[in-house]
């Protein structure tokens, strides 16, 4: 999925790199479902990049769970937002104010699909300086 994602993305001028680990992955999931929850996220980070045009991804396994982060270094979320940000219809400022389309709902679906896989979502960001989402789900094995 990510190497589709790739190259849709490289015809917009945008770099994604991929890193795994050497480790498996196995965990017990709809994968349509993650799939589309990782897409939404890969989506956005070319939505709010701006003029950076690179996009990481990593894939790790530590300690039961299995993690996949996705990374831009565009105009990042603001604090007072970051708590908002995944209930729907939330839109950030710099979001509305830009003209970046959207609808507020992708976040929100991301959480309900990570949520129900029993795993958990989380931002890291600074305005300005990009954002990095991760998702935690509980590795089979």
């Amino acid at each position: 999925m990510t190497e589709e994602f790739r190259q849709e993305a490289g015809g917009l001028g945008f770099a994604v790199t991929c890193s795994l680990d050497s480790a498996q992955y196995p965990v017990a999931a709809d994968r349509e479902a993650l799939s589309r929850a990782l897409w939404n996220l890969l989506d956005n980070a070319v939505k709010y990049s701006g003029a950076s045009r690179g996009i990481e991804v990593e894939v790790r396994r530590a300690d039961g769970v299995a993690s996949i982060g996705v990374r831009d270094h565009g105009i990042g979320i603001p604090a007072s937002e970051r708590k908002r940000i995944f209930q729907k219809f939330v839109r950030g400022a710099a979001a509305r104010s830009g003209g970046i389309k959207g609808t507020g709902l992708g976040l929100a679906m991301v959480r309900h699909i990570v949520d129900a896989h029993g795993g958990a979502v989380s931002v890291s960001s600074a305005a300005g300086e990009g954002s990095a989402f991760t998702i935690v789900l509980p590795a089979k094995g």
